[in-house]
């Protein structure tokens, strides 16, 4: 285990988002992660000859297992408490002394990433984006804002495969061409049909892939877009003050996921070299890989997991970008306290309305008492509220998505053959309904 000391005073350092260093909270000092050695750094022949029994060897000098093998024991190198924590874990906070912990060695041989994404936003400004987005409803359930749900928000590194490889499709496509026309009592539809093959072919370089079984995938695919021209190699001091773990997923694992991101880029550019037509279906397909190069990475995601009413609802943000996804869900008690609101103001309307002398009053000729039009107006206010109210709450959450189509670094058409099927009719005989 280690922890990263200020080289001025010796105060334990963090990692900064905001300067993108490692920063001392006691002396205000700041320092590249670059400036600490990576421990345990081996060169490239020694980290493939890495077994996993030595991995274990390793873990054993470090830690204390538990009897299943999942859990383990390390030491606090701040206050010396004992903290029980995943195998996988490779860095956390201690809940005694609430100092950063890393956990190196399990980080290191096959597990050790190439590169990692450094955090650029930071916890504050998660906090308000976070509550701006709770806030945007009156529908969100009061919970979601409150200190102690806030507090459950954190960093985290993700550790991801960077898929790269070149794709190649062959497609049979069936096009048609459709126009209808009018002679006399007759509607006359003419339909063209053409048989289309499309051979494309494209580059994708560092198609993400999240590396945790336990990560939620479409919240992961929608955070995206990461820059990862900002990738920077790995140093464990990047993560000091956030919690990560390493990957169980392994790359093979994930190339089904990679790949089908390239599909759908490889069939929406097929379908456009195809040409313009009334519609265009794909009816065969195929695909070839080659050049496969993977990469590991460690991600910035800042998470929050809350349970509500038995239902767990995740909130992800891109450590990076500050893409925000989750989804709100409805206080019905704030429904209910809406609707009153609702009918009681169709009911004043409908007074005013009456008062006016555009609606008629009840029989004793009082403008308070209610008649059947006045509750009608106030049964149609309160559904127009709750309209209004349901379509912010929808819009106010961003909905995560399907994984989208990948980026490629290029594409290029290499076949295209149009064979003309031929061409067909259809008559209508248009009834006349005057008299």
């Amino acid at each position: 285990m280690a922890k990263y000391a200020c080289k001025k005073c010796g105060a334990e350092l963090y990692f900064d988002p905001a300067v993108g260093k490692l920063h001392c909270e006691y002396c205000d000092s700041l320092f590249d992660p670059s400036e600490f050695d990576i421990p345990g750094e081996e060169s490239e022949e020694e980290a493939k000859t890495d077994t996993q029994t030595g991995r274990e060897a390793e873990a054993e000098e470090q830690s204390t297992d538990d009897s299943e093998g999942e859990l383990v024991v390390y030491s606090c190198p701040n206050c010396g408490a004992e903290i029980i924590t995943s195998k996988k874990t490779a860095a956390t906070t201690c809940v005694y002394c609430n100092k950063a912990i890393t956990l190196e060695g399990n980080l290191s041989g096959v597990f050790k990433p190439d590169y990692v994404l450094p955090f650029k936003h930071q916890r504050d400004e998660v906090e308000q984006a976070y509550l701006k987005l709770c806030k945007s409803s009156i529908l969100t359930p009061p919970a979601f804002t409150s200190t102690e749900n806030i507090k459950k928000i954190k960093g985290v590194y993700i550790p991801f495969w960077l898929h790269s490889f070149t794709g190649d499709g062959d497609f049979n496509i069936h096009a048609e061409n459709r126009r209808t026309w009018r002679e006399g009592k007759k509607e006359i539809t003419e339909v063209s049909e053409y048989r289309i093959h499309e051979n494309v072919e494209a580059d994708f370089t560092r198609i993400p892939t999240d590396a945790l079984s336990t990560a939620d995938d479409d919240m992961m695919d929608s955070i995206e877009p990461f820059e990862f021209e900002e990738l920077a190699d790995f140093n464990p001091a990047y993560l000091a003050g956030f919690y990560t773990q390493r990957w169980d997923v392994t790359a093979k694992d994930n190339e089904s996921r990679a790949q089908e991101r390239a599909k759908k880029t490889l069939r929406a550019d097929a379908l456009e070299r195809a040409g313009v037509y009334s519609s265009k279906t794909i009816q065969a397909e195929s695909f070839d890989w080659t050049e496969d190069q993977v990469e590991s990475a460690m991600l910035p995601v800042w998470m929050m997991n809350t349970e509500y009413k038995g239902k767990t609802y995740t909130f992800g943000m891109n450590g990076q970008t500050g893409k925000l996804m989750g989804k709100l869900p409805t206080s019905w008690a704030r429904v209910i306290i809406a609707s009153v609101i609702g009918f009681a103001l169709g009911m004043v309307i409908a007074m005013f309305l009456r008062m006016a002398g555009i609606m008629k009053c009840a029989s004793s000729g009082s403008a308070v008492i209610p008649t059947p039009m006045g509750l009608l107006v106030g049964v149609i206010v309160m559904a127009i509220v709750l309209l209004i109210l349901f379509l912010l709450h929808t819009r106010s959450s961003p909905s995560m998505h399907a994984r989208s189509a990948a980026k490629a670094e290029e594409t290029r058409g290499i076949h295209h053959n149009v064979v003309f099927l031929g061409t067909h009719r259809s008559v209508r005989i248009i009834e006349d309904n005057d008299d």
